[in-house]
Parts: structure tokens; sequence; C-alpha cells
């Protein structure tokens, strides 16, 4: 009878989902805006003790590995489940006192929730549980999870590609180099963006000055950006004018990335 009442305890019981999710609650966050709690009102995830374990995922501040397709079949047997406390309160946990086996983090991913949408390595609970279902390849718990909230479906939009190329990869080092690929990419863009925003400023303070307009004349320049007839323009849609031009005349191209976003570069002089 002793041992079957610790293996109940260890193995918190199936819930609609058909799969066990559990969390370890330490009130390190606003009960009213906890999305744990939410999940446990809702009978979604189990709340353990202290003293109570978990056979299947943990993903845990102390986890040595990223998730990946490799816990696919410890996830489906033994469920997953999570840490809730804050990263500056760490201390405060004690981590011994958790009876885990496979502590997990999670890879760069980034927040939809209205507390810190937008905003990287941000999640919260419900994210952080529905991310790693994404991961392993089963995206079905992953939205069940999410559906519970209003906003929940931006998460999976918001990380779509991401979520896709994780979870093409069939190992925590798999997943890494997604993640540090993806970062570097990341890295450049913003350094183009960077690099777009100086050259923009350079050119319109040419234009302004009469450099840019390739006349020599302050008032040619200004007829040629309608500010001279136009005073009251907004001056980001006469900026537009001017990289329209720009770009008409050859001098500067415009470039779409991954993301939709438009960035222009000067165009390379013929040979």
């Amino acid at each position: 009878m002793g041992r079957k009442h610790r293996d109940n305890a260890d193995s918190p019981g199936e819930n609609a989902l058909g799969v066990p999710l559990a969390m370890w609650d330490f009130d390190h966050c606003d009960p009213k805006r906890c999305s744990g709690r939410r999940l446990v009102r809702l009978g979604v995830v189990r709340q353990l003790r202290l003293n109570q374990g978990f056979r299947g995922v943990v993903l845990s501040p102390v986890g040595t590995g990223v998730v990946s397709r490799a816990d696919a079949a410890l996830v489906r047997q033994h469920g997953a489940a999570m840490i809730d406390c804050s990263w500056a309160r760490l201390d405060d946990v004690p981590f011994a006192r958790i009876r885990t086996t496979h502590n997990r983090l999670l890879p760069y991913l980034v927040a939809a929730n209205p507390v810190n949408y937008g905003r990287p390595w941000r999640l919260n609970c419900a994210e952080a549980l529905a991310a790693a279902f994404f991961i392993v390849g089963w995206p079905e718990i992953g939205d069940a999870i999410m559906a519970n909230f209003k906003w929940g479906h931006a998460f999976r939009e918001l990380n779509a590609a991401l979520l896709d190329k994780y979870a093409r990869c069939e190992s925590a080092d798999g997943v890494l180099q997604a993640q540090n690929d993806w970062i570097a990419m990341a890295d450049r863009e913003a350094m183009a963006r960077e690099q777009q925003l100086a050259d923009y400023a350079q050119i319109n303070a040419g234009s302004d000055s009469g450099s840019g307009s390739g006349s020599g004349s302050d008032s040619d320049a200004g007829s040629d950006s309608g500010s001279g007839s136009d005073p009251g323009s907004d001056p980001g849609q006469i900026s537009e004018r001017r990289m329209a031009r720009l770009v008409r005349q050859g001098r500067y191209r415009a470039v779409t990335d991954r993301l939709g976003n438009v960035t222009y570069v000067k165009a390379e002089p013929a040979p």
C-alpha cells in the first residue's frame, strides 16, 4: 500500500488533455497575473508540494540542457512540469528538495503575454509549458494549453519560425545550434537596420543643406522635396519621398528581410 501511495504522489494523474502537467509554485509572482495558477484553477495543471517528485520533463532554472525531440518519449509517458519562480530570487528556492530527474531549459523564444510582449527570454508559465510540447513535436497539447488565454494564439504565431526549427532538431545540441544561428541572424539584421538609419540620417542632413539634391542650391532641394511649397508637411513623409527619389535614381535599393521589414542600402557602383 505504501509503495502505491508513493507512485501516485510522484505521478500526477492525467487531466482532460491526456498528459500529466504539474508545477511547483513559490509565490514569486502576482497571483492575479500568474498564468500557471490560472491553469491550476482550470484543472489543466496540478500543483505539487515541495516534497513531491515528478518523473517527466521539468522546466527548471537549474536545467543542464535544453528540451528537444529527444525528450518526446519521456514527455508522452510521464508529462511535463515547471518550477514557477523568479530568476531574481533563485537563492530563495530550495531546489535540493524538489525531487526531479529530467530538468530542462528552454531555448530562445519571445514572449507574447501582455506583461512582456515582444521580449525574449521572458515567457510566463503557460508559454513555457506550451513551448516544451511544441518543441518535442506534440503541438496539439501546446495549442490546448494556450487556448486557455485570450492572447494565447499569439505565442505560436510570434515564434512560428523558431518553434518549427526547434521541432525539426533531433537533439538538444541541434536545438542549441538552431538557437545560436537564429540569434546571430537577428544580430546581423539589427546591425543592418542601425546602419540604414545612420545612412538615412546622413541623407536627410545632406539633402537639407542642398548636397543631397545634386543642385547645389538650398531652394532647389526644398522645392524638390516639397518642403518649400508645403512647410506644414510631416517630416517623416518628406524623408520617405527623398528616399523614394534616391531609389528611383539607383543610388539606393530597397531590401525586404524575412520579417517583412524594409531597409535601404547604398547601391553598388557600376563596374
